[in-house]
């Protein structure tokens, strides 16, 4: 069953993020992949340290896994009333995030828990979403081809969210978390236990686009997976 209009189906890719500082992110690699319920969102910062030359997380530095923990990526459902349009004519809907017990969560705790008010453009293409609070407003783009197909594929090692052109792998880690808190708080409490921020780290969300005949991965929370063919169908 839909949960949300089919004006928010599809691939969003995030332009711009402006805070209430003043401050404006257009360089993190955001993309939000929204079937008819259920969604992924993936936030990738860039690679200074070029992490993606290394094997595995037992391959990284200390610096290296605290850049890893900045990252951030979550899945499940998503809930948005229809469309409403305004005395300016403008659609507007309010959206809500549901991952908590009902997805994966790269990071323990959220940095934006509240919801989002949605604005779209006239061709549906462009979309506003602001923070009731203030704390920030974003401005995201529909990537083209992205409409359809959706699907949601479950594999055994985890699960492949599907939008048109653009596919994520998401694989939740294999411990639980110790508490509640931002990994890069985990990492600095468990910073003489290598094998826990391993485990915390594991955890993975890949982009995907097509290549030929196959899928290729272009960016993941674990960066080395960067190139690697991911089976989609």
């Amino acid at each position: 069953m839909a949960t949300v209009p089919d004006l928010l189906f599809g691939c969003w890719r995030r332009a711009w993020i402006k805070f209430a500082d003043g401050t404006v992110d257009d360089t993190t690699l955001v993309v939000w992949l929204q079937t008819e319920s259920e969604m992924v969102d993936v936030r990738i910062n860039a690679d200074p340290l070029n992490i993606a030359h290394r094997s595995g997380l037992h391959d990284c530095t200390i610096d290296e896994l605290h850049a890893l923990a900045l990252n951030d990526a979550s899945s499940g459902f998503t809930e948005c009333g229809p469309p409403v349009a305004g005395a300016d004519g403008i659609r507007g809907a309010t959206a809500t995030w549901n991952s908590r017990g009902h997805g994966v969560n790269f990071q323990p705790v959220s940095a934006f828990p509240e919801p989002g008010l949605l604005t779209w453009n006239a061709d549906g293409t462009v979309m506003m979403e602001h923070a009731p609070s203030g704390a920030y407003v974003e401005e995201w783009r529909l990537v083209p081809g992205s409409r359809e197909p959706l699907t949601v594929t479950q594999h055994e090692s985890g699960a492949v969210y599907r939008s048109g052109v653009v596919a994520v792998f998401v694989r939740d880690r294999a411990i639980e978390i110790p508490r509640l808190a931002r990994l890069s708080e985990l990492v600095d409490e468990y910073w003489e236990d290598r094998t826990m921020i391993e485990e915390l780290l594991d955890c993975e969300f890949s982009v995907a686009q097509p290549d030929g005949d196959d899928w290729r991965i272009t960016a993941s929370t674990l960066p080395w997976r960067q190139g690697a063919i991911l089976d989609v169908e």
